[in-house]
């Protein structure tokens, strides 16, 4: 058990790490392969498929087993890490992306449907914790080792992608000792037009958050088209899980309050906490000058405080059986996070930032990998997979939407802010491209962006204030020790 426990930690690690090395990275992805307009397409599309494959790999779970699903979304990974490393344009790059974000949704449903097979559910309290320290770790390691990379001669950016394979490589061959558990056989057979259904209104309420008002103009047609496309996608969606005999997100688990409030809370969680990991990395170099490497250091307090944070909730969880205290608390100071960082400004003091990032931290570290614990728990055995899958597609989902809205918001910020006849793609970079910019310009740039990341988290208040009501709602079932 604990060569398959450090092997799941592992490949939730790299799974996670994904995300947060990649913020780090972009002004100087930017800078070589396009402008900061398609930036935001580098952190969605991974984020993306992500989302999308997040529930058909948790439903296939529930079919097969979670080992040898988990060891081919390693697999799959692996494969789009590489594809990303070596790709030369930014058309490949974004390819690479969508691949590894796919395998990283494999990754993070898997990993708790394998654990959550091995082990009760008091128990798993435990082990939620330290999976929330490796999520944690990601997030340090992310930004630091990102920053690292990106500066250290003859790496470079690259091995933001190729820099995971051997540790996603080394997860497999421990995943691999599992023992493979197969369920009973299916209620029927595999859902193909509800995954379908699934993944065009999902991914298509993300592009049309990433793209309008970019690509093309809010009131247009393509808006339009895409729009009914996803209500359309949505509402056939719904009908179709009604009368399926196995259907990818059963409609009747959302029966139950404690599933359809985890994965509520969960993705407004998702969207606060993913624009804070996305956006504050490129608010210190971009704004505050700093280059990858300090970054990467500068966001420790908020990645130390989650992952001490998800450590304490989960022995805490193991030891009392109970859960419900983490999450309000975790949401309270979720939204206390928020409020601190709405008045951003070039020139704030460093000790308010690191406060606030703190508070944003223990936030998330006491809400995030409990909400995955509270929706297994809502459900039976032969649901585990399914119902932590779907937690966890609705923290993806909100970060991914909250990432191509927030996106949106700081483009038009910019537009808005700058010159007329100025690109932002043009003027955003690396912060030495910011610095050799006119003097007058660069503080332009500067307080345009600043003005349009505090508007960022100005919005996630009530999105955060929404998940604390929501979790507040949830009735509190005990966890036992055979369940």
């Amino acid at each position: 058990m604990p060569a398959v426990l450090s092997g799941a930690l592992a490949a939730l690690f790299v799974g996670s790490l994904t995300n947060t090395i990649v913020g780090i990275a972009l002004p100087t992805i930017a800078g070589e392969l396009g402008g900061q307009d398609q930036v935001a397409w580098v952190a969605s599309a991974a984020l993306l498929t992500m989302t999308v494959a997040t529930p058909l790999w948790g439903k296939a779970a529930d079919r097969r087993g979670p080992r040898d699903l988990l060891l081919a979304a390693l697999g799959v990974f692996v494969a789009g890490s590489l594809l990303a490393g070596c790709a030369p344009t930014m058309g490949l790059l974004l390819a690479g992306r969508a691949v590894q974000g796919a395998g990283a949704g494999g990754i993070l449903a898997l990993t708790n449907a394998l654990v959550a097979g091995l082990v009760p559910a008091r128990e798993r309290g435990l082990y939620t914790g330290w999976f929330g320290v490796s999520f944690g770790t990601a997030s340090v390691a992310g930004p630091l080792v990102g920053g690292l990379l990106v500066g250290a001669p003859g790496l470079g950016w690259r091995w933001c992608f190729l820099g995971v394979i051997p540790v996603a490589l080394a997860a497999a061959a421990l995943v691999r000792l599992a023992p493979d558990r197969v369920p009973a056989a299916p209620r029927g057979g595999v859902d193909v037009l509800g995954g379908a259904l699934l993944t065009a209104g999902a991914s298509g309420a993300v592009v049309l958050l990433s793209a309008s008002g970019r690509a093309w103009p809010w009131p247009s047609w393509p808006t339009a088209a895409l729009t009914a496309t996803v209500l359309a996608a949505t509402v056939a969606g719904v009908l179709h899980e009604r009368r399926a005999a196995d259907p990818i997100l059963p409609p009747r688990l959302f029966r139950r309050r404690g599933l359809t409030v985890a994965c509520a809370t969960s993705f407004l969680v998702g969207a606060v906490m993913f624009g804070g990991v996305i956006y504050l990395p490129q608010y210190l170099q971009v704004v505050r000058g700093h280059d990858a490497t300090a970054a990467g250091l500068l966001m420790l307090p908020q990645v130390g405080t989650m992952i001490a944070a998800s450590a304490v909730s989960g022995r805490l969880i193991s030891r009392t059986g109970r859960w419900k205290v983490f999450p309000v608390v975790g949401c309270a100071l979720v939204t206390a996070g928020a409020v601190l960082l709405s008045p951003l400004a070039p020139d704030t003091p460093w000790w308010w930032l690191a406060g606030a990032m703190a508070v944003l931290g223990v936030g998330t570290g006491l809400t995030q990998q409990v909400l995955v614990l509270v929706a297994q728990n809502a459900v039976g055995p032969a649901d585990v997979g399914t119902a932590g899958a779907a937690a966890t597609f609705s923290r993806t989902l909100g970060g991914a939407v909250g990432v191509a809205a927030f996106g949106a918001m700081l483009s038009a910020r910019l537009r808005a802010g700058l010159p007329p006849d100025q690109d932002p793609g043009e003027l955003l970079g690396t912060p030495e491209k910011v610095a050799a910019l006119p003097a007058h310009l660069a503080d332009t740039v500067r307080a345009s962006y600043t003005a349009g990341l505090s508007s960022v988290f100005l919005l996630t208040v009530p999105l955060a204030v929404a998940a604390l009501v929501a979790v507040l709602l949830v009735r509190e079932t005990p966890l036992g020790r055979r369940d």
